[in-house]
């Protein structure tokens, strides 16, 4: 039989119940009104001595403060997942359409498998339904009868989809396009592009990065990997992340953000369950 639901009353007794400590009710329960308690209680790992009950002394605004730094964690990784992703689609749309023509998606010959290359064909014709009152799709279907260059198909394609679209690329253009946009091989390009891809949608839909393994497990550089301890956290998403950023600007201003959210939630999180080591900031500089 499934649990009955609980009050906010219910919930903070509970908590009470299991050796929280929670001065404020009042503040508690305007945060347990708007945060699910099921969600909440997913940071409060660290602080649990058995299945049902806590460590002594442990305090809500301690797990609250964890809650709260993944949340403004997550936001400043997005904001540089989002400019990778962007430039990925840009130099992958210029790469393919000037190599094969403005509709080289149609090309199945340069896939590897094609039960995969038709599966992204039916994700294509599904998105460009789900897409048809956008301005763009319409211009396309009133003026080229329905067909798309991939740079304007490439804007209405999941990163998910654009990630599973150059692992089935051929190898001779997928090795090519890794070494000349970014110098690296492309066993470690496609699982980067992976890897962020998944990362990307946690973020996207709030999911939890602190105290979680994140996969798929990235693949390191040989020189790589004696530089720190992999934790598959989020701290190893940020080392390839760092290798990947185009503008250096932008990455030093995402370092000062990420100390700042250190500095201010210090007392509340465990550097180790995010994977960060004692030097993470000169591991972390470009």
């Amino acid at each position: 039989m499934l649990k009955l639901p609980k009050t906010i009353e219910e919930q903070i007794s509970l908590l009470r119940s299991r050796n929280i400590i929670i001065k404020d009710t009042d503040e508690v329960k305007f945060f347990l009104e708007n945060n699910n308690y099921y969600r909440l209680m997913g940071y409060a790992f660290q602080f649990k001595s058995n299945k049902e009950v806590y460590r002594p002394g442990t305090n809500i605004n301690a797990i609250i403060g964890i809650y709260n730094f993944d949340k403004f964690l997550r936001h400043i990784i997005i904001q540089q997942l989002e400019d990778f992703e962007i430039s990925f689609r840009t130099k992958l749309a210029y790469y393919l359409s000037h190599q094969y023509g403005s509709e080289c998606y149609l090309k199945k010959d340069i896939f590897l498998d094609q039960r995969l290359y038709f599966d992204f064909i039916n994700t294509i014709e599904k998105n460009i339904k789900q897409s048809v009152n956008e301005q763009f799709v319409k211009h396309h279907f009133s003026k080229y009868d329905g067909r798309f260059p991939f740079w304007v198909l490439i804007e209405i394609l999941s990163f998910s989809v654009v990630s599973k679209l150059f692992k089935n690329l051929n190898n001779s253009d997928r090795n090519y396009f890794s070494k000349h946009y970014y110098n690296y091989d492309a066993e470690f390009v496609e699982n980067w592009i992976h890897h962020f891809s998944v990362l990307r949608n946690t973020c996207a839909h709030y999911g939890r990065i602190y105290n979680k393994n994140l996969l798929p497990i990235l693949k390191f550089l040989k020189e790589d990997k004696n530089k720190f301890n992999k934790t598959f956290k989020i701290f190893d998403s940020l080392f390839i992340l760092k290798k990947v950023c185009f503008n250096n600007t932008m990455w030093i201003d995402f370092l000062k953000k990420l100390e700042n959210l250190l500095s201010e939630y210090g007392s509340c999180i465990n550097l180790e369950l995010i994977g960060f080591p004692d030097k993470y900031l000169s591991i972390l500089k470009k």
